[in-house]
């Protein structure tokens, strides 16, 4: 015996309903921009403006950073998972077993996982065109996506030659980008550095 559910969008201010709809296609669409497949067309025509889900907002910066990198825009959310919203970047673990295993632990070509974090995240910043300057705390978050830890974080980000702290934030020094490019790519294409000093 096959049930059939009554779908209804419901939309509501505070706790105050202020519209409702038993409207599949509409319950379709709606569905689709809260999982962030795309735009919501909120009145049906064409016309109307289009409400843009964090995955929709994340895509126009992605393809402006893996031309950066010199990677496909798939491998990059593959790799990384650019969002709009915090962690902002989401390690693929496999990304990052390869990464530790083709980056030496000491040494001048060494990488430290908030380095790596906090190189994504300001890359990713500056593409996705967030507000502000990522933080350690926020690096931290990236890592605790894939379970990893940085033992001296401070040290870490002072010792690195492209990242900078700057007002309660890090950057990377603008002298310093293909450097920090590097890294990125090397993560993404699960490759060896190719110009990090």
């Amino acid at each position: 015996m096959a049930l059939k559910a009554s779908l209804k969008v419901q939309l509501f201010a505070d706790k105050v309903m202020v519209a409702e709809s038993e409207d599949e296609d509409l319950w379709r669409r709606v569905l689709a921009a809260i999982q962030g497949a795309g735009t919501l067309n909120v009145g049906g025509d064409e016309d109307d403006e289009e409400v843009e889900t964090p995955r929709r907002r994340a895509g126009k910066g992605v393809g402006g950073l893996a031309k950066d990198l010199g990677v496909s825009a798939d491998a990059l959310e593959g790799a990384c998972e650019p969002s709009s919203e915090a962690p902002y970047i989401h390690l693929d673990p496999k990304c990052w077993e390869a990464f530790k295993k083709n980056t030496p632990q000491r040494g001048a070509k060494a990488v430290s996982a908030i380095q790596l974090a906090g190189t994504l995240l300001c890359l990713w910043f500056t593409h996705g065109r967030l507000d502000g300057r990522p933080t350690q705390a926020q690096a931290k978050e990236v890592l605790d996506g894939v379970g990893v830890t940085d033992k001296n974080p401070s040290r870490a980000v002072k010792n690195c030659t492209w990242l900078q702290s700057r007002g309660g934030g890090i950057q990377i020094n603008p002298a310093e980008l293909s450097n920090a490019q590097a890294v990125a790519k090397a993560f993404v294409t699960k490759q060896k550095i190719a110009t990090a000093s």
